[in-house]
């Protein structure tokens, strides 16, 4: 191993755990603690901007402790900021760290996974539009286009009035666990907006993520799947579907052939 490759490990080391590392030969140590805290504080800064709730729902010290562990055990794929959130919720949602962790409940995990969407629909690209999207074409007639910045979340705790409650200054106190069908979009201002929905709504807008068929068609399926006649389900969803498509779930359709 080169000289320089073992003083660029020796930094990361230290930079991750300056603890339980010794700084580079030859460095000044007060210029290896700055760099050390200067990380440590850009990925602080970046976690506390993307958990808002999260970082509210915890004490001071666990706060900290959460971050020095994520910044000392997981190796970062990417080396732009933006990224991180993405490599946090990975981490504290991983199998080994939830069998092995008493920092964080349940619905702290789930709360972690609906901010980590919430802060890419603030900080998502807007999509490009497929060739031939009509934008005020008819969702039934055509295949609507969902957003790729839609997020369809199925949770097992209300995390979306808990955030609310907790960035509001409010304890938080978990029902008991049952199943909500959570739709995260960012509206025609720019956005972030989350709205609930029922079973049915969750599935349609499901398949029609997944379809390439018409509107019609995927209502059709919907309604075998729950053993109802087509046209009493289309005269619920033709509606649903144009309300999406006026809030920016659906950014239009693309003609049928």
């Amino acid at each position: 191993m080169s000289d320089f490759r073992a003083t660029q490990e020796a930094f990361t080391r230290y930079v991750r755990d300056p603890e339980a590392n010794p700084p580079p030969p030859g460095s000044k140590p007060e210029r290896m603690t700055w760099y050390a805290q200067l990380f440590r504080n850009n990925i602080d800064g970046i976690l506390e901007t993307a958990f808002p709730a999260l970082h509210q729902s915890m004490s001071a010290a666990e706060w900290q402790a959460l971050v020095r562990q994520f910044f000392r055990d997981r190796p970062l794929a990417s080396p732009l900021l933006r990224d991180v959130p993405g490599e946090f919720v990975d981490f504290v949602t991983d199998d080994d760290f939830v069998a092995n962790d008493d920092s964080l409940a349940d619905w702290q995990h789930e709360l972690a996974a609906y901010e980590l969407a919430r802060f890419e629909l603030l900080t998502g690209e807007d999509p490009e539009p497929p060739a031939g999207l009509d934008r005020g074409g008819d969702p039934l007639a055509g295949r609507p286009w969902v957003s790729p910045l839609a997020r369809l979340m199925i949770t097992t705790w209300p995390v979306d009035a808990m955030a609310a409650g907790v960035e509001a200054g409010e304890t938080p106190a978990p029902d008991q666990p049952g199943t909500h069908h959570l739709l995260l979009f960012r509206d025609t201002n720019g956005a972030p907006v989350c709205q609930r929905l029922s079973p049915a709504s969750a599935r349609l807008l499901a398949l029609l993520a997944e379809s390439t068929a018409p509107g019609r068609e995927t209502v059709a399926q919907l309604a075998e799947e729950m053993s109802m006649p087509t046209e009493e389900l289309e005269a619920f969803a033709g509606p649903q579907l144009a309300e999406w498509r006026a809030a920016g779930v659906l950014l239009g359709s693309i003609p049928a052939q």
